[in-house]
């Protein structure tokens, strides 16, 4: 809470986390149930499967979080015909992964942490375009790796689904904003995008363009 409470201090709400660690569901959500609050609800279940990684965990955490803070595009609703007040999922996954986990990163010696990672080489080549800074290089590598460990959890409730990768990019071209899920391919390549985009974290988002 501490990175982001004053940023939901401002929209004049407390930021909550609900850590239900003794609930073994694999899920996490974010919700505004409460009054005065914006609340993101985090499961033991998912903490403790097999694919989550320390940095996996860490992105969706920053995910639900971006639903409060993400910006726009917000999750349309065609009944009432209105914005409602959550980024959707596409932009929470960009906003959790370049504004919220690069955050996170910050003060952590990335370059240590990614020499024990097993970085593929479009993300080490890609990065390297990208950053000239060895910090900025390391965190790219890392929130990239983070994005591929929740892919792969995605992935691992799909049937028939083709190994996520960064090689293999989703190719689908849609004709309108998308407010559910992706698949595990399309989120990876979110996450990816994300970790490439060089604007500063503290560079604020527009909440209707």
């Amino acid at each position: 809470t501490a990175l982001f409470s004053s940023a939901v201090a401002k929209t004049g709400k407390k930021l909550v986390i609900e850590r239900r660690w003794t609930d073994a569901t694999v899920n996490a959500y974010a919700h505004q149930e409460t009054p005065g609050a914006d609340t993101i609800v985090m499961f033991g279940g998912l903490a403790r499967h097999p694919e989550t990684t320390e940095d996996a965990m860490a992105l969706v955490a920053c995910h639900e979080i971006g639903h409060h803070l993400g910006g726009a595009p917000r999750k349309f609703d065609t009944e009432q015909g209105k914005f409602l007040w959550a980024a959707n999922e596409g932009q929470a996954d960009y906003w959790g992964t370049m504004k919220c986990l690069r955050r996170y990163f910050e003060k952590d010696d990335n370059a240590s942490i990614v020499k024990s990672l097993n970085v593929p080489a479009d993300v080490k080549t890609n990065c390297e375009l990208v950053y000239k800074n060895e910090g900025e290089v390391a965190s790219c590598k890392r929130e990239a790796l983070a994005g591929l460990a929740l892919g792969r959890l995605l992935n691992s409730f799909a049937k028939d689904a083709k190994p996520v990768n960064f090689l293999t990019p989703d190719d689908k071209v849609v004709t309108q904003t998308f407010d559910d899920h992706p698949v595990a391919q399309c989120r990876l390549d979110t996450y990816f995008q994300a970790s490439l985009c060089d604007h500063d974290f503290s560079e604020k988002v527009s909440s209707t363009d």
